[in-house]
């Protein structure tokens, strides 16, 4: 009796074991939580007693945004853009001019006044605020190194901006149509950045800034406007150590693009390559090099790559490509990392 009491148990351990094995194998079915409801949030009107239980007051966003800092390194911020008005400019180093809201407008006084009276600002940035015309800049602004204007419905510069002497980098995301001929004496810039510009012919008037480490131009990529070729003058810009040029019309570029010495990054994306430029095979530094969004094709692009000498990192995104075509260019360029996505196979 005992040995079949034996046996049976040994029969029972065997089955048991084998079940927690497969158990264990194919995993619990995952456990589905409910979602719970989220608190609902009102605007608080009323003291705290007044409100539901469950109600989470939320404290209303300010629309606008205005935060400065002063010389003395004090920092300021207002609820209001009016509040500018009757604010004293004259010891303000940088200063943030926002909205959370588009459409909202800063007015041409407000603007005038700050660019009047803060003759220490060394930043300033207005971003998301209509600008109906950027003022006539006549006060001397000799900290002033840096601007940002975004998304401020700008389509042209003063004739003026030639007075900001000591600017070192101007950013712009705006639908600019073309500089103002004085924008060639900017002459210690060094960073130039024109996204969503509307331009039709590349400005000629950037040739004159040869300190310029920086220069980066995006076309609006809804608008019908588009840059279709660049002037062979890029030797006299021979600072540049990044250089891009996107949402534009380009099919090849200028031989002088291959005496950029210093040239570290070449981004141009989406634009009409259907080869790889010659201008872009042999620059010593290259290492970064973003070319995604463009119609290529394959026989002129694989001729074309068999010439690059630079080592680095080259994107090919979205290029038509398929991953059979992508593996030989990583075979060809066997020094440079290839990146892609979206294969067709």
């Amino acid at each position: 009796m005992k040995k079949y009491i034996i046996v049976f148990s040994l029969s029972l351990l065997t089955l048991t074991v084998s079940a927690q094995k497969k158990k264990k194998k194919q995993g619990p079915p995952p456990a589905v939580k409910p979602i719970p409801e989220p608190p609902k949030v009102i605007e608080q009107a009323g003291n705290s007693e007044s409100m539901s239980a469950g109600m989470i007051s939320m404290p209303m966003r300010a629309v606008d945004q205005v935060r400065m800092r002063k010389t003395d390194g004090q920092e300021l911020n207002l609820e209001k853009l009016e509040e500018l008005v009757n604010t004293d400019l004259s010891h303000i180093q940088t200063l943030f001019l926002g909205s959370s809201i588009s459409g909202k407008k800063l007015s041409s006084e407000i603007l005038q006044k700050i660019m009047d009276e803060g003759n220490q600002m060394e930043s300033l940035e207005i971003n998301n605020l209509d600008i109906s015309a950027f003022p006539e800049i006549t006060a001397a602004h000799p900290k002033l190194k840096k601007i940002t204007l975004s998304r401020n419905n700008l389509s042209v510069l003063p004739e003026s901006i030639s007075n900001l002497t000591a600017l070192e980098e101007f950013d712009c995301n705006n639908p600019l149509t073309s500089l103002p001929a004085s924008f060639a004496q900017l002459k210690n810039l060094k960073q130039l950045g024109l996204n969503g510009n509307l331009f039709s012919t590349f400005p000629k008037e950037i040739f004159s800034l040869n300190k310029l480490s920086f220069l980066y131009l995006s076309g609006n990529y809804k608008g019908e406007t588009k840059l279709t070729d660049l002037p062979d003058l890029f030797e006299q810009l021979p600072e540049l150590k990044e250089l891009g040029i996107e949402h534009a019309g380009l099919l090849t570029l200028p031989k002088s693009i291959a005496t950029l010495k210093k040239l570290e990054k070449a981004n141009f994306s989406y634009n009409q390559f259907t080869s790889f430029p010659a201008a872009l095979y042999n620059n010593p530094k290259l290492v970064f090099v973003p070319f995604t969004n463009n119609p290529l094709q394959w026989q002129p692009f694989l001729a074309s790559i068999k010439n690059i000498k630079w080592s680095g990192l080259f994107f090919l995104n979205d290029t038509g490509l398929s991953k059979k075509q992508y593996a030989q260019v990583q075979q060809i360029l066997s020094k440079t990392d290839v990146y892609y996505d979206e294969m067709n196979d």
